[in-house]
């Protein structure tokens, strides 16, 4: 048993050859000499605690944290992704899964449909928002303390198969068994498109996944009908994805020959990314909007556009994630994600944050920026590091260092002070009270405003939802703070009924960084 440990050991070795100094061409795997030894010393070390420890060893577990251990040594961005995270990990990028197509949230200990997938197989059987699954193929899921982990499991699946879910909706008695056969679920990465006004358009992108481009693509050519002459790309708390996305899109606002961005590491030459031309968006204006949470592709994008004076970006500093990874499967269905270039902006800018002090002050630094007070992030925000000066394609100053700086630094989304703020958001109460009144009168609801232009002019949120909201909190509510919050109950009523489109509808007209962007294109 011992011998065959060690072969496991081995193969697992192999599988990680790149950490371990291997090279990987055309399919085989050379071992360099003068790292067996370090290979053997692993695998020592693993045989001899699997046969001395004084508790028992899960082998698999411990293989997996040695893996761990050795790539959060290299940089923060390089991670080992377990088989059993590797689907959730992985889905959004490619942008589909396979399921029933619903999204969902668990609520008083119940699974709640907040909206089926539009042509999805739960919308095809019926399935409304507002129902509660309460069993799934004879199982009771409902009140036994279930996770998201769990619903996921029971509910995806390969498409063509089938499973039973029995919903209860209110004003109709008992349980309703509805057989669903699973398919091809799409994962919108572009949350809204459309017109703030009758030349200035309006895209949000999530992420930058496989089908980002085709999304994008779509969207642009809807509002160019519409006659969208101007456009405010938003790029807030989208952490990124697929570089080939961010260059695509680029590719569409940038005249032919102009150099998006490029790559080089010490095993990757240097590849350089440049646009061709004949875009969809080369004479219209664009602005880009980003926040702390806007990283790599995102940071591509922004620098892309900042760096070749195309346009404005609007916000507030980004992440700073200037590292490439490549994704490397694992035979036992695992893989890892190891860096394996850094990308530089058109001017040479890399904009990697410091890591030297390893993963966790990497991301520790990173939660300390949000929560200086107004005037140390201000200063944060436009930071600028001398010693690292850029010149963009008409001679403007940028700096490199950590994150790209906005032209423009709007410190707030929103006029609320951080102390409303976290109460309004942090409790969680705004959504549930939210998705309260939704519930308890979805049909009066949609009755009265069938769609989102019809509840944007007429909906005006209650009273008693707004003071079962603001009741019990501690801050002072100024007039201003109340018209604020009003409008945050109104945004999200909107989502729960409609989508998240509807959401960013309602919320632009109060959107400070929406607002800068608008001035600068006018």
């Amino acid at each position: 048993m011992k011998k065959s440990y060690q072969g496991f050991i081995y193969g697992a070795l192999l599988a990680i050859g790149v950490l371990l100094g291997y090279w990987i061409s055309s399919g085989s795997i050379i071992q360099s000499k003068q790292n067996y030894a370090s290979e053997e010393k692993i695998s020592e070390v693993i045989s001899f605690v699997l046969d001395n420890y004084v508790d028992s060893v899960d082998h698999e577990q411990m293989v997996q944290n040695a893996i761990i251990g050795m790539l959060e040594k290299l940089d923060p961005h390089s991670v080992y992704i377990s088989k059993e995270e590797f689907d959730a990990v992985n889905d959004p990028l490619m942008g589909e899964f396979e399921g029933i197509g619903i999204q969902f949230r668990i609520e008083r200990d119940s699974i709640v449909v907040i909206n089926p997938i539009p042509n999805g197989p739960s919308e095809k059987k019926g399935i409304r928002p507002g129902d509660r699954i309460v069993r799934v193929d004879g199982e009771n899921v409902a009140g036994i303390g279930i996770e998201n982990e769990d619903v996921l499991r029971l509910l995806k699946g390969e498409k063509g198969t089938k499973v039973i879910v029995g919903i209860y909706r209110r004003g109709v008695s008992g349980i309703t068994d509805y057989e669903i056969t699973r398919d091809v679920i799409p994962l919108n990465s572009l949350d809204a498109a459309f017109l703030l006004d009758s030349k200035n358009a309006y895209i949000k992108l999530n992420s930058f996944s496989a089908t980002t481009y085709e999304e994008f693509r779509t969207a642009v050519l809807n509002l160019r009908e519409k006659g969208a002459q101007n456009l405010i790309l938003d790029l807030r708390d989208n952490g990124g994805g697929f570089l080939s996305a961010a260059v695509d899109i680029a590719d569409d606002f940038l005249p032919n020959n102009q150099t998006i961005v490029y790559t080089e590491g010490v095993h990757r030459k240097k590849k350089n990314y440049k646009s061709r031309g004949k875009g969809l968006w080369e004479d219209g204006k664009v602005v880009i909007l980003v926040n702390e949470f806007s990283a790599s592709a995102s940071e591509i994008l922004a620098g892309a556009i900042q760096d070749n004076d195309r346009g404005f970006v609007v916000g507030r500093r980004t992440f700073g994630k200037g590292l490439v990874q490549e994704q490397i499967d694992l035979r036992d269905g695992s893989a890892m994600r190891i860096t394996v270039a850094r990308y530089y902006t058109p001017s040479g800018r890399c904009i990697q944050r410091p890591y030297d002090n390893g993963a966790e002050e990497y991301y520790l630094d990173f939660y300390k920026t949000l929560m200086l007070d107004d005037s140390a992030a201000y200063e944060y925000n436009n930071a600028k590091n001398d010693s690292l000066i850029y010149k963009t394609l008409s001679g403007r100053t940028v700096y490199g260092g950590g994150g790209i700086i906005p032209d423009s630094v709007v410190m707030k989304d929103f006029i609320l002070s951080t102390e409303i703020r976290t109460e309004l958001f942090g409790s969680g109460k705004l959504f549930q009270e939210v998705f309260n009144f939704v519930d308890n009168n979805r049909t009066e609801l949609r009755q009265k405003y069938p769609n989102v232009q019809i509840f944007m002019a007429a909906f005006t949120v209650p009273s008693s939802l707004y003071n079962s909201i603001t009741s019990g909190m501690k801050s002072e509510i100024s007039l201003s703070d109340s018209r604020s919050i009003n409008h945050f109950i109104k945004a999200n009523v909107a989502r729960e009924m409609f989508s998240y489109e509807a959401y960013y509808r309602v919320t632009a007209s109060d959107d400070e960084v929406i607002k800068t962007a608008l001035y600068l294109l006018r």
